[in-house]
């Protein structure tokens, strides 16, 4: 395992994996609220698991979606030893563009930036209740902090960039060590 894989591979331990888990899902209870139509899009397929692989990173989410209004449900996991009824595949920057509409699946999904298995159904319904929601991680999670939500703001697209050339360095630290 390289130095750059360490911190990801700690989420996985018990400990950090459930504080992880707890953030990621009060991100997603955040969303469910400010974007309800997402969840009534998504209620016939209650149950339904999809397992989230962001190829740049040694861990996977599994996305498993609640009967509406709860909001789906989130968990770190290890994509090698979990079964999904569905699996999304793309870099981390290439899935959280994609959450927030920013980016055309389908010319990913052709050019083999994304990879899509398992049941299509789920797939393409999850992709059109999130087109539909126009996410904006930003303003979301600004949007929960009150009074506090514009200096928020602008302090999440600031440090956005630095999040995103980080984010860059350490995937390519990453890839490099398993080269």
């Amino acid at each position: 395992m390289s130095f750059a894989e360490r911190p990801v591979r700690l989420l996985l331990l018990p400990g950090p994996r459930h504080l992880a888990e707890a953030v990621l899902n009060r991100l997603a209870s955040l969303l469910a609220r400010r974007h309800a139509g997402m969840l009534d899009r998504l209620s016939n397929f209650a149950g339904a698991t999809c397992l989230i692989v962001p190829c740049d990173l040694p861990a996977a989410f599994l996305l498993t979606l609640q009967p509406a209004p709860q909001p789906p449900r989130l968990e770190l996991v290890d994509a090698a030893a979990t079964e999904a009824r569905a699996t999304i595949r793309a870099d981390l920057a290439t899935l959280l563009q994609l959450l927030e509409g920013r980016i055309d699946g389908d010319a990913l999904f052709f050019s083999r930036d994304l990879t899509v298995e398992g049941d299509m159904e789920v797939v393409v319904a999850l992709r059109n209740a999130v087109d539909d929601a126009r996410i904006d991680l930003i303003d979301d999670a600004a949007a929960a902090c009150g009074p506090l939500a514009t200096p928020v703001e602008r302090l999440g697209r600031r440090l956005s960039g630095t999040a995103a050339r980080l984010h860059h360095h350490l995937s390519a630290a990453i890839l490099g060590a398993r080269a």
